[in-house]
């Protein structure tokens, strides 16, 4: 089926805010993302969005996010609290590390602030070299 973008994208109530979904699940997913003319329709959309954001399934079951992120100009990592354990979300991390992608940050949602000790003014936190610090009330 070959539509027009401008027949597939929906516009939103939000101002300058364009969306098109997926359609049909087709056999064959990994391939058509990997496939020159999804990079093709990519390289055109760019010519009229600013930003594009592409919502693809978790790395570690399927492989269209790694896919996904080779022509992207970055991605964010998102982990569902009590959902992925530390192990998976460190062999998603180095999925996305093994096609170079650019992580540019991470979420971590639905995560339950009742009785879990966090508290927003003095939590813990380690960086990237793992030095240990803690944050000020601010």
């Amino acid at each position: 089926n070959n539509k027009n973008f401008a027949d597939c994208v929906h516009c939103t109530e939000i101002k300058n805010l364009h969306v098109l979904t997926c359609g049909a699940m087709p056999p064959n997913p990994s391939e058509i993302l990997s496939s020159k003319k999804m990079k093709e329709f990519i390289a055109c959309v760019r010519e009229y969005y600013d930003y594009i954001f592409i919502d693809a399934p978790p790395i570690g079951i399927v492989t269209d996010a790694g896919i996904i992120s080779t022509y992207s100009d970055g991605c964010v990592f998102v982990v569902g609290s009590k959902q992925c354990d530390v192990e998976m979300a460190k062999i998603a991390k180095q999925r996305l590390d093994d096609v170079k992608a650019n992580i540019i940050g991470a979420v971590l949602n639905k995560f339950e602030t009742e009785g879990s000790g966090y508290n927003y003014y003095n939590y813990y936190y380690q960086d990237e070299s793992g030095r240990k610090g803690r944050n000020k009330k601010k």
